[in-house]
């Protein structure tokens, strides 16, 4: 019987480092996807709105008043498009916990959720920074993140609550909304948002719930030891 236990603490183990090694992979990748967009299409897409606005600029001038409009809508278009990049860039990209920490970026996602969707974001943050490992903070940042574009996505609520506190060698987060809630076993049309954030919570060694109910809001909250694989 000793022996059984003994291999199936092993097992599990074994299993949450392979999900630290796969979080770390995905991390990484997302990384040279964020490098591949700042570096190579986002100056392709600059580089094409310089082209364009050289036909209004005098560099190489047109005369048709109709085909001005239509290149400076086309110019316009991809200002557009490159911010899209841009921000897709810094959504993907996690050295913003790694260079800042993990409450200063926490702060800076608030922000940007404010900016983009309206939503007035309420941060109750400890008053000293959590001794994180970098695995843990970083996912602890994406459930964060994630829950928050559920917010924007599907509540149309005008409010939400970002709250993080430290207890005996736990990081416990709560998002909570006041908008429109939905059925958390219903996967078709929440699966993969509600996926993205167990999965993240299971690659360090902590789980993640979720309640919701009509007019009530959405509650999220998430559990995880200060150091990956830690019990």
């Amino acid at each position: 019987m000793a022996a059984l236990v003994i291999a199936q603490r092993d097992r599990v183990a074994l299993r949450r480092r392979s999900e630290v090694l796969v979080a770390r992979a995905q991390d990484e990748e997302r990384a040279w996807i964020a490098g591949e967009l700042h570096d190579d299409i986002l100056q392709r897409v600059a580089l094409l709105r310089h082209e364009v606005e050289q036909f209004w600029t005098g560099t190489l001038p047109v005369r048709d008043p109709h085909t001005i409009t239509r290149l400076r809508g086309i110019s316009a278009e991809l200002l557009d498009l490159g911010v899209a990049v841009r921000n897709i860039a810094r959504r993907l990209h996690p050295t913003v916990v790694d260079q800042v920490g993990f409450l200063p970026a926490l702060q800076a996602l608030a922000e940007e959720f404010r900016g983009a969707s309206g939503i007035a974001i309420s941060l109750r943050l400890p008053p000293e920074p959590p001794a994180l490992a970098a695995e843990v903070a970083r996912a602890a940042y994406r459930i964060v993140q994630e829950a928050l574009r559920n917010t924007a996505r599907h509540s149309s609520s005008t409010t939400a609550l970002v709250e993080v506190q430290v207890h005996a060698q736990r990081l416990y987060i709560r998002v909570e909304d006041a908008g429109r809630g939905f059925d958390p076993a219903d996967r078709t049309r929440n699966g993969i948002g509600l996926a993205i954030l167990r999965e993240r919570a299971l690659s360090v060694g902590g789980s993640v719930d979720v309640s919701s109910e009509g007019d009530r809001g959405t509650l999220v909250t998430a559990t995880l030891p200060l150091r990956a694989g830690t019990p």
